[in-house]
């Protein structure tokens, strides 16, 4: 009987590594067996890419000189903390620059620097605008809310110059952009945002099934995945090791307390920024979800255009699809290269119908 009970427990455990194996290759292709590349499927706290910020409207930011891996595909910043290729401080003369901000979309979380929309905007319209020379500067952060977006317009990426701000957002940011943060509404939200500066945690991606994450995803068995979560390999090796949370760097990272409210919201400040600088601003609600506009989109987009600010919503790029067609992989609704190249067509073709590029010298 025993022997049967050890035959049972043995054939159970190759099949279910047989289906872990296949999962893994389901979602993330031969990527999936290499233990490097399965280790980076994880929230940037968990990455040690991040650092605390001497601007404490920032909070964090990306560490510089990185080069490793972030959601299965290749992850370098530059000597300033961009993740993005070196550009001079001074523009060069004659050349068009735009500063793009925002959080993981415009990051972006998942996809390889050069199908970026950035990047891909960057390549098209130098070949447009030639001989003008044309640089996107990435300057988006993982994780940052609108009024850390803000801040790193205002206290980095208007240092570079820049002729034209894309000012990024998501779906989950656009109840902060029309509220003043004085209000009641306001002041709770910033109460309930997550911590300001995020902590890093162990995590061994390897060690997890992400079979029972596909399962516990496509049947929304949330408590399946907690039981994963408390039994798993991940956890076991975690408690085992003892890992301290403390960011690569060693130093642990401070717990900052919000910032006191300003007045206005981050619209309005946007646009007294916008108007003192005189660059001009572009507010892009990244979305790849084909669905009706909600109230609060309506809202942002009126107190945007009131403002002076341009508003654009890339969904119309995006009619007749299902959203889980732009996922990186089918565990993370994070925009994947064939959205980036939609929301480049998209922003693209709007900045030439609001006569926000510079002519071609004929």
């Amino acid at each position: 009987m025993p022997r049967r009970a050890a035959e049972l427990l043995l054939l159970s455990l190759g099949l279910f590594a047989l289906l872990e194996i296949s999962a893994r290759l389901y979602l993330f292709g031969f990527a999936g067996l290499i233990p490097e590349r399965v280790n980076s499927v994880r929230g940037l706290p968990q990455t040690g890419y991040t650092m605390p910020s001497i601007d404490r409207r920032l909070g964090f930011e990306l560490r510089p000189n990185l080069d490793g891996y972030f959601k299965l595909v290749p992850f370098q910043t530059n000597s300033r903390g961009l993740r993005d290729r070196e550009y001079e401080w001074v523009k060069p003369a004659g050349t068009f620059r735009v500063a793009v901000v925002g959080s993981s979309f415009a990051l972006p979380a998942g996809v390889a620097i050069e199908d970026a929309f950035h990047s891909r905007l960057e390549e098209q319209l130098a070949s447009e605008l030639a001989p003008r020379g044309v640089e996107f500067l990435n300057f988006a952060v993982g994780m940052y809310n609108p009024e850390q977006v803000l801040a790193m317009l205002e206290l980095r990426a208007l240092a570079y110059r820049p002729d034209l701000v894309l000012f990024t957002v998501t779906r989950l940011s656009m109840p902060w952009l029309g509220e003043d943060p004085a209000s009641p509404e306001g002041s709770r939200r910033r109460t309930l945002d997550p911590d300001t500066v995020p902590a890093f945690t162990g995590s061994c991606p390897m060690l997890r099934s992400f079979l029972v994450r596909l399962v516990a995803q496509r049947t929304g068995g949330a408590t399946l995945e907690r039981v994963e979560q408390l039994g798993s390999l991940e956890a076991l090796y975690l408690r085992l090791t003892e890992r301290p949370e403390r960011p690569a760097g060693g130093t642990p990272l401070p717990r900052l307390s919000p910032s006191p409210p300003v007045e206005g919201s981050v619209i309005e400040r946007l646009a007294r920024l916008a108007g003192r600088s005189g660059v001009p601003v572009v507010l892009v609600h990244l979305e790849f979800e084909d669905r009706e506009p909600e109230a609060i989109d309506r809202e942002v987009a009126g107190q945007a255009q009131a403002h002076g600010i341009a508003y654009l919503d890339t969904r119309d790029a995006f009619q007749g699809t299902r959203a889980s067609e732009f996922w990186i992989y089918a565990i993370d609704p994070h925009p994947n290269a064939e959205a980036h190249r939609r929301f480049a067509h998209r922003i693209g073709g709007f900045l030439r119908e609001q006569g926000l590029l510079p002519r071609v010298e004929s």
